[in-house]
């Protein structure tokens, strides 16, 4: 089937966000957007209409299109709740049996977590991030957190991005973090399991808010 003109345009827009390429307001004038991707406002305004609805961006009718900012209430709050969320995830899930295509699908994403660090890719490190994130909340297989994690992914994403570029020391910190929490699961120590997500959550909304 062939690709549209507007899933063209929604799909290199989300990819240009995500990324931390489009980081400013001021990039999503349709006069910017036409330049940079060489098409028509049709298509485009289809893509941040898109976009809008999935809260990647803002829209105000006063205001117009805008990023989502990143208040310190906001942040505060969604890394409360994250704490919340994952500090439970991995605390049960350290009292379970673990299957070997479990673990081996762990093993893989922290290898790739540590190639994309070395080259200090942080976008490519950040996808990874999250989907370890996500995928313990899939396995630990209550359907109500799984949905909100996936609500929350975009904005999960972008958070996490944000605490990489602004602290440039963080990617092997964090990339630690995960080695950490992931070992001390298999290891059936919840509560160790649990404190070092509590830490590695904390530490990241530190950056953020300070």
């Amino acid at each position: 089937m062939a690709v549209t003109l507007k899933e063209k345009a929604y799909a290199q827009l989300r990819e240009l966000i995500m990324s931390g390429d489009i980081h400013t307001s001021g990039h999503l004038t349709e006069k910017y957007l036409v330049e940079l991707l060489q098409m028509s406002r049709t298509p485009i305004r289809a893509a941040l209409e898109r976009l809008a609805a999935e809260g990647v961006v803002l829209y105000s009718p006063n205001k117009g299109l805008s990023l989502p900012e990143h208040s310190f209430r906001r942040v505060v709050d969604f890394f409360d709740f994250r704490i919340a969320i994952e500090g439970h995830i991995v605390y049960k899930l350290a009292s379970r049996i673990w299957e070997e295509s479990e673990i081996a699908w762990f093993r893989n994403n922290l290898a790739e977590q540590n190639e994309h660090k070395q080259n200090l890719d942080y976008a490519a490190f950040t996808k990874a991030d999250t989907l370890f994130h996500s995928q313990l909340a899939i396995l630990y297989d209550n359907q109500e957190i799984v949905q909100t994690m996936e609500q929350l992914q975009d904005k999960l994403f972008l958070v996490a991005l944000g605490v990489l570029k602004k602290d440039n020391a963080r990617i092997q910190r964090s990339y630690e973090d995960h080695c950490d929490i992931f070992e001390f699961i298999l290891a059936n120590k919840p509560e160790e399991a649990r404190a070092k997500m509590i830490e590695h959550l904390e530490f990241g909304a530190r950056i953020l808010v300070f």
